[in-house]
């Protein structure tokens, strides 16, 4: 599976103009690394739902800790991720 960057999934949901993404669902959050300058790196699986049904996608992204600087002690960071995702989406 091809992994994206961060910037790509975000401009996805943000030039989702013609409703071709109507949800989206965080599927796995795994840590596979630590960087001196990026801090914990993570794999991270979303699955990106279409009107249609038969044209989701599974789509892999990597991101780093530093995007992770205002999560909240007590969340998880896929519930970071999903509420930052929904203002790209809604």
């Amino acid at each position: 599976m091809k992994l994206y960057t961060i910037k790509a999934v975000t401009g996805c949901l943000s030039d989702n103009a013609n409703k071709s993404i109507v949800n989206f669902k965080i599927t796995k959050v795994e840590k596979v690394g630590f960087n001196d300058m990026e801090g914990n790196i993570y794999h991270v699986n979303i699955k990106l739902e279409t009107p249609a049904g038969y044209r989701n996608k599974l789509v892999a992204f990597e991101i780093n800790s530093t995007y992770l600087d205002e999560m909240e002690d007590d969340e998880t960071i896929a519930d970071y991720l999903t509420d930052w995702f929904a203002s790209f989406l809604f």
